[in-house]
């Protein structure tokens, strides 16, 4: 977990000026965790600490706190760590993942799938936008990974 805390400390709090206060949620220890060593992280919120994000649904995981960082962007590393979280969600049977991007990555999140709802807000000071993806096949079944993954900088998923 100091991995985790690591990079997300250098990608939000110094990169992004996000308060601390607003980072550590308190929600780490109950979230799965994905990272991709000395490049990047991602976790999913479940049951009730998702609730709290996605309008209640108990079907969608909560993609947030995707964090690359600076030398590692542009490899493809954050679509992996997504991928990895997917994969989680979908043998876990949920039925498709909500989030809440910022406004200059939801390209990003469309070329994964995603698709942007409702009106931008503000977080933290950034400018985001309520997205999510419903995965092809029925909830038991979760996403379907996608072939030609490169394998050099796997981001894998974990639960605490």
């Amino acid at each position: 977990m100091a991995e985790v805390h690591a990079i997300r400390h250098e990608v939000f709090v110094v990169e992004q000026d996000v308060p601390p206060d607003l980072e550590w949620d308190g929600k780490d220890d109950r979230a799965v965790h994905a990272l991709a060593e000395g490049a990047g992280t991602g976790r999913l919120l479940l049951g009730e600490d998702a609730a709290g994000k996605n309008g209640g649904d108990p079907r969608l995981a909560v993609l947030g706190r995707l964090a690359v960082l600076k030398a590692a962007r542009g490899g493809g590393v954050g679509a992996r760590l997504v991928r990895a979280l997917e994969e989680e969600a979908g043998r876990l049977g949920l039925a498709g993942i909500y989030l809440e991007a910022q406004v200059h990555a939801l390209p990003f999140y469309e070329r994964l799938g995603y698709t942007a709802y409702g009106p931008e807000f503000m977080d933290a000071g950034i400018v985001h936008r309520a997205m999510r993806r419903e995965f092809s096949r029925g909830p038991a079944d979760g996403p379907q990974p996608r072939s030609g993954t490169n394998r050099d900088s796997e981001a894998t998923a974990a639960t605490k």
